[in-house]
């Protein structure tokens, strides 16, 4: 393995998955308030490993005494005070939220990450991206890699606790297969998929398939 492709951050046990433990997540203002729950993660390209930058947050508003509308907010990282196994606390008032936009830099996990194709440095097609692997560094959550393996799937589709219990009982570990993101060589939301710096035959050895 070459220098370039060394893994400066690694997936550990502690790593977690944006469809398993962020997406649908309440959000709680600084006063106790709930504000929405999550509907996308944003990270910042350029980095090796990008952190994510906003937190896109389904506010929902009450209109009148008969009903209520909803609309997405772009929360930036750094208003996020803490983030919990069953929610995330802001450092604002729900007073402060406000629709938002991205920067032209930013991603959008849901909407641009997943399901995106992603093809070798010769362009042949490899896999789909299932999930993404995020991993806490400091008060950063940074992505280190995304999920093309059956496990990320069965989440999206509602599966994946029912699974994970079964293998508990069974004593069996369901293994994922991860793409680390520093091996993306070209990525963005024009594109359509996800272009890596390698060969197939290098990801099957990097990968242990």
């Amino acid at each position: 393995m070459t220098d370039s492709h060394k893994k400066h951050i690694t997936i550990s046990e502690g790593a977690t998955s944006f469809t398993k433990d962020y997406l649908g997540l309440p959000v709680i203002d600084k006063d106790g308030v709930k504000v929405g729950k999550v509907a996308d993660l944003a990270v910042k390209m350029g980095e090796e490993f990008p952190g994510v930058s906003s937190v896109a947050v389904l506010v929902k508003i009450r209109v009148s005494l008969l009903g209520s509308a909803r609309f997405e907010a772009i929360i930036p990282w750094k208003a996020v005070k803490a983030v919990d196994d069953d929610r995330i606390v802001l450092k604002i008032a729900y007073s402060e939220i406000k629709p938002g936009k991205l920067e032209k830099s930013e991603l959008l996990f849901n909407r641009h990450v997943m399901d995106q194709q992603i093809v070798d440095n010769e362009g042949r097609r490899l896999l789909r991206v299932n999930d993404v692997k995020l991993r806490a560094v400091g008060d950063a959550l940074v992505l280190v890699g995304v999920e093309v393996g059956i496990k990320g799937l069965l989440y999206r589709l509602g599966a994946g606790r029912r699974l994970e219990r079964v293998a508990r009982m069974m004593n069996l570990k369901i293994m994922e297969n991860i793409i680390m993101w520093d091996l993306v060589e070209q990525f963005d939301d024009q594109m359509k998929q996800i272009k890596l710096s390698v060969s197939q035959e290098m990801l099957k050895d990097l990968m242990n398939l």
